[in-house]
């Protein structure tokens, strides 16, 4: 058993943790919820050896413990699955899992280490070997390399934070397959998520955090997503999904694309997008939407027959024509692609306007307009991005391509590893961009996103458009059944 008692955490004068308590219970899966910025990572960081505490006890087994280092914590059969990813590029999979535990000592054991990290890979559910590059892998195919690492340090209690934020459908099922076998092996789990039916099918109990504050512990059954999101922001929470616009079918086209390849991923898409509309694209991990996104604005080498936009023709040979052209793109790797966590929150935000925001009065001006027009909680705007949570970081990185005023604004998932009070938040702008004339296109691995916000959605499979859902046909079902290639009669193609 792991006992937690008084646990604190102070930076400075902001007390990120205040006198946490928890018991965990061998086989036992606890749900860690609250909203960003509610103290969840910092309490895991605590437990996982990464931060130091300011007050408070850690005992496993009736023995006091004290981790200076990740690695003793990991010693004492603690192990982590950090949100944001923390591999060498330059080493494969098999290498990045035994880091530093390599097989064999000082003379590694290769076939060994192979053999090892090919069967963690298939328990985790991955499509690719050991010896992969994880330079070349995806960001969820990445996270599952994270998962594999943790798993393989058989520890007491692992601690997954926002695991499937970049997980599609299938390889979350198949992660809460290996979690439940961990279970039944006597490993503790704790689980943080801002997904909450994956709280409610998952965990036997949850622990809410508010404001680096424990508000209470529940038992899961009983509960429900309404119930868990009250428990979070502390006031009742109505439906997070704004009302759609009306239907924009008949609006003019703003966006039409004729066949766009880049190999070996994306073949042959065609897609048309309204003014004022919000199209959903939807498909399994690898299925090529981010990489059509990417072709689309010039990041990735593409053949097309045409795009056209306002119905005249035009040509994309790399972010710089899109921009100009009222086409920006919001990565999905916020901190990997979208910001500059080291720079300050004005820098980031004025980042891609910097040609017509020259000096500092008009680089304040635009991030004041920008922090007040989406609500960005900041106390100073030359504070480090690091100061922000999640939900306002994504924020920001919404706003530093406004300041370009696009007409088309691509958004690969928007809202990847954010509480619910803060998606309620980003779903309200991207209506409010939709009714003010723009159109986006929303690429998501939440169906119940795609379903509440878009007005329509394509589902990708296999780098190709599998089919078109209208409003009126957005379920899960529906997106599944093209997603993974079903036809009619229940057999996959």
């Amino acid at each position: 058993m792991i006992l937690v008692t008084g646990l604190t955490k102070a930076f400075g004068s902001n007390v990120a943790l205040d006198a946490f308590d928890i018991s965990i219970q061998p086989g036992e899966i606890i749900g860690v919820i609250g909203e960003n910025g509610a103290g969840k990572s910092t309490f895991m960081k605590l437990l996982s050896g990464v931060h130091q505490p300011s007050g408070g006890a850690i005992q496993i087994e009736g023995s006091s413990k004290s981790f200076a280092t990740p690695r003793e914590a990991q010693a004492e059969g603690i192990a982590m699955v950090h949100q944001e990813l923390n591999l060498i590029p330059t080493l494969n999979a098999a290498d990045n899992i035994f880091l530093g535990r390599e097989k064999g000592g000082l003379t590694v054991n290769r076939k060994e280490t192979i053999a090892e990290a090919a069967e963690l890979l298939r328990l985790v559910g991955a499509n690719f070997g050991p010896e992969a590059l994880c330079g070349d892998l995806s960001v969820a195919q990445q996270q599952l390399v994270e998962i594999a690492k943790a798993i393989s340090q058989k520890p007491k209690l692992i601690i997954f934070d926002e695991p499937t934020a970049v997980l599609g459908e299938q390889e979350s099922v198949e992660l809460f397959t290996l979690i439940r076998g961990l279970k039944e092996q006597g490993v503790a789990v704790l689980y943080v998520s801002h997904r909450l039916p994956e709280i409610l099918s998952l965990t036997d109990r949850l622990v809410v955090l508010r404001d680096g504050v424990k508000v209470g512990e529940y038992p899961t059954a009983g509960q429900t997503e309404g119930s868990l999101a009250d428990l979070m922001v502390g006031r009742p929470l109505a439906d997070i999904f704004p009302q759609r616009t009306t239907d924009p079918a008949t609006a003019p086209i703003e966006l039409q694309v004729n066949q766009l390849t880049s190999l070996p991923l994306v073949q042959d898409v065609s897609l048309t997008l309204h003014k004022g509309e919000i199209l959903g694209i939807a498909g399994l991990i690898g299925s090529g939407r981010t990489e059509f996104a990417e072709a689309l604005v010039g990041l990735r080498k593409s053949s097309v027959n045409s795009v056209a936009i306002d119905g005249t023709s035009v040509k994309i040979s790399g972010l710089q024509d899109a921009l100009k052209n009222g086409i920006a793109y919001i990565s999905e790797d916020r901190k990997g692609k979208g910001l500059i966590t080291s720079m300050s929150i004005r820098d980031n935000i004025c980042l891609a306007a910097l040609r017509q925001l020259s000096n500092k009065p008009k680089q304040q001006e635009t991030t004041a307009n920008w922090i007040q027009n989406l609500s960005i909680k900041v106390a100073d705007a030359e504070l480090p991005m690091t100061s922000l949570s999640g939900g306002n970081q994504q924020k920001c990185a919404i706003a530093k391509w406004l300041a370009l005023n696009p007409k088309i604004l691509i958004l690969d998932e928007p809202t990847r590893g954010v509480d619910v009070g803060a998606k309620a938040e980003i779903y309200a702008l991207i209506a409010k961009f939709a009714q003010e004339g723009m159109s986006c296109i929303v690429i998501s691995s939440e169906m119940p996103e795609i379903i509440g916000l878009c007005h329509r959605a394509l589902v990708f499979r296999d780098g190709n458009v599998e089919g078109e859902l209208q409003q009126n046909e957005l379920t899960e079902a529906n997106i599944m059944r093209l997603a993974a290639g079903i036809k009619e009669g229940g057999k996959a193609a």
